[in-house]
């Protein structure tokens, strides 16, 4: 009987295990997501727009902004890892160009984290899936 119950437990462990394992596989950031970040001597929040397309080797997208620095600027570096994602994009700002590093935590159909450039600039930022 207590064998029994053993490899019952043993059992029931190995599966709620393998589904969690599954689930986090099949995650799938793909779509659009919308918020808003601080930009230096922005007088209110910039909105943001960031695209994701899930490929078989990872994920690739767009980042857009409507203060119109930032127009359809493609992400690179992309990676999506224990519920972090991270990529960097450049984009010129009429004098210079400049490349913006994220760092987001996913959380369900929320982003959350920071931006960051070379030169020390850096705000948070929050993005929601549009459904």
């Amino acid at each position: 009987m207590k064998r029994t119950v053993s490899i019952l437990a043993l059992l029931a462990l190995f599966l709620t295990l393998s589904s969690g394992i599954s689930f986090c596989q099949e995650f799938d950031l793909s779509g659009t997501w919308e918020g808003a970040t601080e930009v230096p001597d922005g007088i209110e929040p910039d909105k943001i727009t960031l695209v994701l397309e899930k490929t078989d080797e990872g994920y690739t997208g767009t980042v857009s902004d409507t203060l119109y620095m930032i127009q359809e600027a493609e992400i690179e570096d992309v990676e999506f890892e224990d519920g972090t994602l991270t990529f960097n994009f450049t984009f010129y700002n009429g004098e210079e160009y400049i490349t913006v590093y994220l760092t987001l935590t996913v959380e369900g159909d929320k982003m959350s984290g920071y931006w960051e450039t070379e030169d020390g600039n850096s705000a948070s930022i929050e993005l929601e899936r549009s459904k």
